[in-house]
């Protein structure tokens, strides 16, 4: 893996890959690096190891995009629902493993989709793109430099709104609507008073870009 000059940290990993490892990896990278977005790109199938949990990852600080070409399974698939976007290529499928299954009531309100997951049905790229698992479906071998891309334009944002913006949508999904609009309002007041604000008011005025320092 490796830290991109765009503040993006892109993280590799495939069936052969130590996946308990990674929240440690995540944390110090967060807390060593100028990093703003996480990229996971994901390869391989995990079929037969024991099924890794990655509850903790939506509440991971930063925003974490994934982006896989093949046939997931396992603790690879349960990664993947883990991240915040998922982008992946037009042949690639997968398998809700069902340490997952509570991950994906969040995300998809589907009732057949959901029944499908449960019973241990694969879901094709575009299947998972109509009821909403996958972000975007692009053309075989293009998913990684997509979310690349997206990965780049998200981390030259301010990254106290990144962190907020994404504890906006973790913290809301499991609040009544009402609630979650009032928090949403909460914490936008919150990034009214940051330095950086201030800066992306100057950086539009002045015409150029904002150089924002987390501040």
């Amino acid at each position: 893996m490796f830290e991109s000059e765009e503040r993006v940290l892109r993280v590799v990993v495939d069936a052969a890959v130590e996946l308990t490892a990674l929240p440690d990896t995540l944390e110090s990278a967060r807390e060593q690096a100028r990093v703003s977005v996480v990229l996971i790109e994901l390869g391989g199938r995990d079929a037969e190891a024991p099924v890794a949990s990655f509850d903790w990852l939506p509440r991971f600080e930063l925003p974490v995009i994934c982006a896989f070409e093949g046939a997931l399974d396992g603790s690879l698939a349960a990664l993947a629902l883990g991240c915040d976007v998922r982008v992946c290529g037009a042949e690639a499928s997968f398998d809700v493993p069902e340490p997952a299954l509570g991950r994906m009531r969040r995300l998809v309100r589907d009732a057949d989709a959901l029944a499908r997951a449960a019973g241990g049905g694969r879901f094709t790229a575009y299947e998972a793109l109509e009821c909403g698992l996958v972000s975007k479906v692009l053309e075989p071998g293009m998913a990684g430099g997509e979310a690349l891309r997206m990965a780049t334009v998200m981390a030259s944002r301010g990254p106290i709104a990144l962190r907020l913006a994404k504890e906006a949508i973790w913290r809301g999904l499991e609040m009544p609507l009402e609630q979650a609009l009032r928090f949403e309002t909460d914490l936008t007041l919150l990034l009214q008073t940051t330095k950086d604000r201030a800066e992306g008011v100057r950086a539009f005025m002045e015409k150029r870009a904002p150089r924002f320092t987390g501040e």
